[in-house]
């Protein structure tokens, strides 16, 4: 995944076009969420809209590159159906242009020289949990609540919010399971896993104010899979 910098501000009222129609926001999400790509008459379905109209909101997203356009040949044959799925790409917008990821780059990379991996692992991980721990405290009080544990649905809305798109279920045991499609520190967890990974681990485990020993990880975005998939005993 490559991160595109929109550092003069040309996109952002495109985009602010693009994204001020709830109707567009609502399909851009439930693109988001399909398990594979949809075309303009599926989208329209889904919305009750006219195959026109669902078809001129998705080449919004197409002309801003948001989507990848496609063609899914018809089992009976006749003219294929042209497809829509979210583009790869991530777009950061900063008025002034920031550089944080560099930075970021640059402490993981003294990290990982000067710290034995376990040893920056688990301070990553105790880091982690504490700032998972004061977000929920955050949260908590926001909402009035004295309990600074977060339940499952307010962690995964936290996280939604925050650019991961997760799904909540069930597991063996009455386990917690988020599948996590994107993360937001996709680009530094391909090298420095180790600490990026222990980090996002334990944040989720001090939100959900789980112990990190009853945390278990069974597939990893940063090891090639499609997913993030986490088991939480709660």
């Amino acid at each position: 995944m490559q991160t595109a910098y929109d550092k003069n501000a040309r996109y952002l009222g495109k985009l602010a076009d693009v994204f001020g129609d709830v109707t567009r926001r609502r399909i851009y999400r439930y693109l988001r969420e399909a398990s594979q790509p949809l075309s303009a008459s599926e989208v329209a379905a889904a919305f009750g809209l006219h195959r026109t109209v669902a078809r001129s909101h998705l080449e919004k997203f197409a002309d801003l590159d948001l989507v990848e356009c496609g063609i899914r040949r018809r089992a009976g044959g006749g003219r294929p159906a042209k497809t829509y799925e979210l583009a790869p790409g991530r777009l950061e917008i900063m008025l002034p242009p920031r550089h944080y990821e560099r930075l970021a780059k640059l402490l993981l990379r003294l990290l990982g020289e000067t710290l034995n991996p376990a040893v920056a692992s688990s301070a990553a991980s105790s880091l982690g949990i504490t700032y998972g721990e004061e977000t929920a405290a955050i949260l908590a009080a926001e909402c009035g609540q004295s309990q600074q544990r977060l339940s499952p649905q307010a962690v995964v809305g936290w996280m939604d919010d925050a650019g991961y798109s997760v799904a909540l279920s069930e597991g063996d045991d009455g386990a917690i399971v988020l599948q996590v499609q994107n993360c937001v520190y996709r680009e530094l967890s391909q090298k420095y896993s180790h600490i990026v990974c222990s980090f996002d681990c334990g944040m989720v485990c001090g939100m959900l104010g789980a112990d990190p020993a009853k945390h278990t990880q069974t597939q990893s975005l940063s090891a090639g899979d499609e997913f993030c998939r986490h088991e939480f005993r709660l």
